[in-house]
């Protein structure tokens, strides 16, 4: 199956990706073994990090037998692209000329997922295809009625999960895994499988993660090189995050929210210890936590100006460019038409709406007999946007939220929060949700996509939290909150802060070193 998707290891990562695994393969094995090594890239292209590790297998059988040595065992290639192959073909003629060898590479035409593989490799390459399903439900709905698919496939999975799982199958007992791929999966709730089945298999030794992309066609990615050994406990890795280097202990890689990875660098290790021990709840414990409105057809219920012919029906409406730390924007920009079950047409808005009435009746929830075709596609529970509430952006740098009792309808890229009971005071938790304390957390344990934090519901809802049963405290955090709500200072923020790290007792870095 072709994935049309081309993106090209570069040749410096290709390079450190070969050392680091091949160093790793020579700790357990004499060194005249590695004419006996078998490596294996299941989706190789035109071969960047099959010839980088087969360069470093001609450097270093020359350092063992005093002579460029190659071994026919030593390097396979799959791809579905044979112009790749035959271009990986080339490559390599040229790399055995420049060292003075004959030989040959193990290259086969086939999509490997679909390959019955029998054969077990000391090291599995690769650089993937990173395809979701949204976008690709025919390649996903293909290998989903394999054997292999009905194992491994997960919903909202991306794709190159089934490389994973295909290539620790394959894996020789103490074999490596190195890949490059996006970072996602390392807390993408679709990806827990694959966090089990690594935790469970085997042990990371190395993590080279990056905020942003190191390919120059592929703006917007973000970045790992992880390398993992089947059954065999490596008690450290080695971490190098954005340039940073430290170590992690294998026990402490995995979370106890869905065993997602998180990079702790040893000054918060102790401290999110402490977060976790000191809170005496969770936020979903305290608030529903829901996002805002999917119209399915902006153009048709969305308006830059208010229309005065539809009155009745218009609403508020903000973008997540909206909200800042506790405060939000003065004027709506928008005014959204909210239109769900419970409403009622007019002549004006029903004329309206009729001419629309084809594009509105293909949405998927229409189609479903879920709503009327008139209907926004996701209303939701409009008390959501009418009571006392917390906002923040589905995705920002920093944990900005705010807090607001008026009218405040948005769009699906802001989520509300608001109070299961009357009991639970949201300035407290504003409080919290707007301190360094809790922006430390979710950095490290919450959701990321490069250097932003994702404030989808489930990790929210996962977030610990001290909530005091002394009403003096939450009415300290209310009266300084409420001080920012009216006019925000940085001093009061120092004293929200300080409050937070001194009941959960963390430390300072100044205090760490």
């Amino acid at each position: 199956m072709e994935y049309n998707y081309k993106i090209y290891t570069p040749e410096k990562y290709a390079s450190s990706m070969s050392k680091v695994a091949l160093n790793k393969y020579l700790e357990n094995n004499l060194k005249e073994n590695i004419l006996n090594i078998k490596v294996i890239d299941i989706s190789c292209g035109s071969g960047n990090l099959l010839l980088a590790i087969l360069e470093e297998l001609l450097k270093i059988s020359k350092e063992i037998f005093g002579e460029y040595k190659y071994s026919e065992n030593w390097i396979t290639g799959f791809d579905v692209d044979l112009n790749a192959l035959k271009l990986l073909e080339k490559r390599a003629e040229a790399l055995f000329f420049k060292y003075g060898v004959f030989g040959k590479l193990n290259l086969k035409e086939c999509d490997s997922l679909y390959e019955k593989i029998e054969e077990k490799y000391d090291i599995v390459i690769g650089n993937p295809p990173y395809l979701g399903e949204k976008n690709h439900k025919e390649i996903f709905h293909t290998i989903k009625e394999t054997d292999f698919g009905k194992k491994y496939y997960k919903p909202k999975m991306d794709y190159f999960y089934f490389f994973i799982d295909k290539g620790i199958d394959i894996l020789k007992d103490s074999g490596i895994l190195v890949y490059l791929t996006t970072n996602y999966w390392l807390k993408a709730d679709s990806a827990e499988g694959i966090r089990e089945k690594m935790k469970f298999e085997g042990s990371f030794f190395r993590l080279e993660n990056y905020s942003y992309s190191i390919f120059k066609d592929a703006i917007g990615q973000h970045n790992i090189i992880f390398y993992w050994q089947k059954n065999r406990e490596n008690l450290e890795i080695s971490v190098n995050d954005d340039g940073i280097e430290y170590s992690i202990e294998q026990e402490n890689i995995f979370t106890e929210e869905h065993s997602k990875i998180a990079l702790i660098p040893p000054f918060w290790k102790e401290n999110i210890k402490k977060i976790r021990e000191k809170s005496n709840v969770v936020l979903g414990d305290l608030v529903n936590i829901n996002q805002g409105i999917v119209s399915g057809a902006d153009k048709v219920f969305v308006f830059d100006e208010y229309k005065e012919e539809f009155k009745k029906y218009l609403k508020p409406f903000y973008k997540n460019r909206d909200i800042g730390k506790y405060e939000i924007s003065k004027k709506p920009p928008f005014w959204i038409m909210y239109l769900n079950g419970k409403s009622k047409l007019d002549d004006v808005v029903t004329n309206y709406l009729l001419d629309y009435k084809s594009k509105l009746s293909m949405r998927r929830e229409v189609i479903n007999n879920r709503i009327n075709w008139w209907e926004l596609q996701w209303a939701r529970d409009e008390d959501i946007f009418l009571k006392p509430k917390i906002i923040v952006r589905q995705r920002c740098k920093t944990n900005n939220f705010a807090y607001t009792e008026k009218e405040f309808y948005g769009s699906a890229d802001i989520y509300y929060l608001t109070a299961k009971t009357e009991e639970v005071n949201l300035y407290y938790i504003l409080g919290y949700l707007n301190s360094k304390i809790f922006f430390s957390w979710f950095n490290y344990i919450g959701k990321k996509k490069g250097k932003n934090l994702e404030f989808y519901s489930t990790p929210l809802k996962e977030s610990p939290l001290y909530y005091p049963t002394i009403q003096d405290e939450i009415r300290y955090i209310e009266n300084l909150v409420k001080k920012q709500l009216e006019n925000y200072s940085e001093n009061i923020q120092d004293e929200i802060d300080n409050y937070f790290s001194k009941v959960m007792n963390i430390k300072k870095m100044s205090e760490e070193n």
